[in-house]
Formats: C-alpha cells, sequence, structure tokens
C-alpha cells in the first residue's frame, strides 16, 4: 500500500548520514559538534526532575483542560505578562508549530520562514500539507544579520501566506530581531492579513547582542511558542507552550477555534504540567549556568577559529555559532572529510540554508574540553587539506 508522499519526502539518508552510519557500525568514536542536547552535556539540573517527581503524588485525579491546568498557566502569566487564558500547553515546541498550521492555513496554503533557518518548519509544515515562502535575512561581518523587511512585506501580502514565522534569535544566525525591524514586522502580518508566528525558545540566551520580544504583541494576531526544553535543558519533560495576543475580535475567534484543536489532542502530562510553577522558579539559574558555558565556547571558538582564513560570525544569541573555513573543498566534500578523517561531526551551511559556501555550524552545548579540542581538530584537518 504506498504511503502519503508528505509522510516519506526526505527520508533518504544523504551521503553524509550515511558515513556516519558507517562509522558508527565499525565502533569508530565520532566528536558531535552538533549536538544540542543539553541532556548530553550535563546541563539539566537535578531538581528539574525532583520537582517532576513530588508534583507526580498530586496527579492522580485527572482534570481535562484544552487550555492546561490553570496553576500552570497563572505561573506563566505571571513569568511572560498577560492572561492565563492567553496560554495553551502543548507537548513541545513542534506540536505547537502543528496546532499553529492547523489553525492558521488550509493544505496548499503557504507560510513565510527566514532563510538561512533551522529545518524544522518545513517538514512540519509539509506533515499538515502546507508550504513554506521563505524570507532573506543577510549578514554582513562584524555587524550582524539584518531581515530583509521589503522581502517581509511582499512575500507576507501574498493571498496564499497565512502566517509569517519569526525565529527570536534565529537559530543558527542566533539574530534576535532589532528595533528597527520590529515594527516593519508586525505591519507586513498586519497588512498582508497574516499572523504572527514567534518561536522564542532561545529568547534567554543572549551572547553578543540584548534580548528582544515580540511575544504579547497587541495590534496583530500573534502566537508566541516557548518550552521547557531549551528554558530548562529538559526536552524530555515535553512540554511547551503558546501565548496567543492581538486584536480582541481576532484572539475570540482565535481560541474558539485553537481550544477545538487543543481539546482533540490533550497531550501534555499531568505531572509535567502540575509541576511547571517549580520548574519556573528554577529558570533563572538554570539560564545563567547554560548561558555561561555557551560564553565560555564562544571566546574559544574566536581564540581558535577567528584569523588566517578563518571567521566566527557575530552571534547575538541561541545555542550554535557559525564559523567561516577556507575554501579547499566543496562543503560536503569538507564535512565528509572532516567526520572521515578527524572523526568530527559538523553542520554544512546549506543544511540551514546560508547562500554563501564555506560556512559551518556548531553547537556550543558541548564540555568546554571538548568543545576545545573539537575546534583545534577542526582547524588542523581544514589546514592539512591546503598542503
Amino acid at each position: 500500500m504506498p504511503l502519503a508522499a508528505r509522510a516519506t519526502s526526505g527520508n533518504d539518508p544523504n551521503a553524509i548520514a550515511r558515513l556516519r552510519a558507517r562509522l558508527a557500525a565499525d565502533g569508530v568514536e565520532v566528536t558531535d559538534l552538533t549536538d544540542s542536547n543539553p541532556t548530553k552535556h550535563g546541563l539539566t539540573d537535578l531538581r528539574v526532575l525532583a520537582a517532576v517527581q513530588e508534583a507526580t503524588s498530586r496527579a492522580g485525579r485527572y482534570e481535562p483542560d484544552p487550555h492546561g491546568p490553570l496553576p500552570a498557566r497563572e505561573a506563566l502569566a505571571a513569568r511572560y505578562g498577560g492572561d492565563p487564558g492567553d496560554y495553551y500547553l502543548t507537548a513541545s515546541t513542534s506540536e505547537a508549530y502543528g496546532w499553529l498550521l492547523t489553525l492558521l492555513a488550509d493544505p496548499g496554503d503557504a507560510i513565510a520562514v527566514p532563510a538561512p533557518g533551522y529545518p524544522l518548519v518545513e517538514p512540519l509544515a509539509r506533515l499538515a500539507a502546507v508550504r513554506t515562502a521563505p524570507y532573506p535575512v543577510r549578514y554582513l561581518h562584524p555587524y550582524g544579520w539584518s531581515t530583509d523587511t521589503t522581502a517581509v512585506a511582499d512575500v507576507a501580502r501574498r493571498e496564499d501566506v497565512r502566517a509569517l514565522v519569526v525565529v527570536n534569535p534565529g537559530n543558527p544566525t542566533g539574530a534576535y530581531v532589532a528595533d528597527d525591524e520590529r515594527a516593519p514586522l508586525v505591519e507586513a502580518a498586519r497588512a498582508g492579513g497574516a499572523a504572527l508566528v514567534v518561536d522564542e525558545v532561545f529568547g534567554p540566551f543572549a551572547l553578543d547582542g540584548t534580548p528582544a520580544t515580540l511575544g504579547g504583541e497587541p495590534t496583530v494576531l500573534t502566537f508566541a511558542l516557548d518550552g521547557l526544553s531549551k528554558l530548562l535543558c529538559a526536552p524530555q519533560l515535553k512540554l511547551g507552550w503558546i501565548r496567543v495576543s492581538g486584536p480582541p475580535d481576532e484572539t475570540a475567534a482565535a481560541h474558539a477555534a485553537l481550544e477545538s484543536i487543543a481539546d482533540t489532542y490533550l497531550s501534555v502530562g499531568t505531572p509535567v504540567a502540575l509541576a511547571l510553577p517549580a520548574l519556573l522558579e528554577l529558570a533563572d539559574e538554570s539560564v545563567g549556568a547554560t548561558r555561561a558555558r555557551l560564553a565560555a565556547n564562544l571566546a574559544t571558538a574566536r581564540a581558535l577559529l577567528d584569523d588566517d582564513g578563518y571567521r566566527v560570525r557575530r552571534c547575538d544569541g541561541g545555542w550554535t555559532v557559525l564559523v567561516d573555513v577556507p575554501r579547499w573543498r566543496s562543503d560536503d566534500d569538507l564535512v565528509e572529510h572532516l567526520l572521515g578523517e578527524a572523526h568530527l561531526a559538523v553542520h554544512p551551511g546549506w543544511f540551514y540554508d546560508l547562500p554563501t559556501a564555506g560556512a559551518l555550524a556548531l553547537s556550543l552545548l558541548p564540555a568546554p574540553d571538548e568543545f576545545a579540542d573539537g575546534c583545534r581538530r577542526l582547524r588542523a584537518a581544514v589546514d592539512a587539506l591546503a598542503s
């Protein structure tokens, strides 16, 4: 029986994935400089699990609510603003995207997404039978990234575009929405009749830049996404949330439909939802520890990979740094060389739709010694190609 194309498209492994599988089968240990799973890097506070364990004792009675338990939403409103009724708990930000695609777009419609950007929204859109329409984000060294707001307005006014996705800060660009970009982005969505979907999961992790937020925007229908995966380095807890804001008539209609979608799934586990007030009390300390790791590794990258043909790009925030390296080989050949010869896994820039060759994306999460060793081995392997 044939399966749906939207479920099977893009499932074939590429040459890099096949090489990595062969190395694993041969027992070759690879240093993974792409790994952004914080549970592998000692960044999850054990008190997080203790809080969920305590809440489990109170989870014997199931009281379904499409928004999620009220105490959890009260804690979110106290931390982020708005009213508890503005929030919906989800099992993840990926699920939140799925709900919003169902809410905002019919099959064949489109959503505007940043390019470069993390390759998550496109497969989620494909599973919902929705297309993506990219808008460009451009880099100028050493000043950083800027959004082409004219292009955003052009895309947003297309009749088939139902939502404008803004990732703040971007991944892997690390760029926060600049002060002079906020109003044009909001106006582009409003004038085009598109909703604003703002993914702010990396928001607290400022490095070179200053955090900015679009969540709670009152002038256009806005859905802000966040969750515990990044905030507490706890992806295994499976809890995210959506905050709805905007003009009252539009938010009322959105709530009526979103409540129906949420009530159909009811996917959030009761223990983690009941634990959320206690978990949010740990957030600032957890963010501080993670930022210290990110900042230390960013400084290491600059010390080891920012001269003589190497360049570390400005990184306002987030968990990824982009490094430009000498172009002795094509991106695919270079990544395969690093994997096969130096046993280092990195992401090529095309993985994120970067328009320039020679860029590599490195996770800033690994333990500092491992990250520094990986940077040294990366440089040595690239330099060896020049001889």
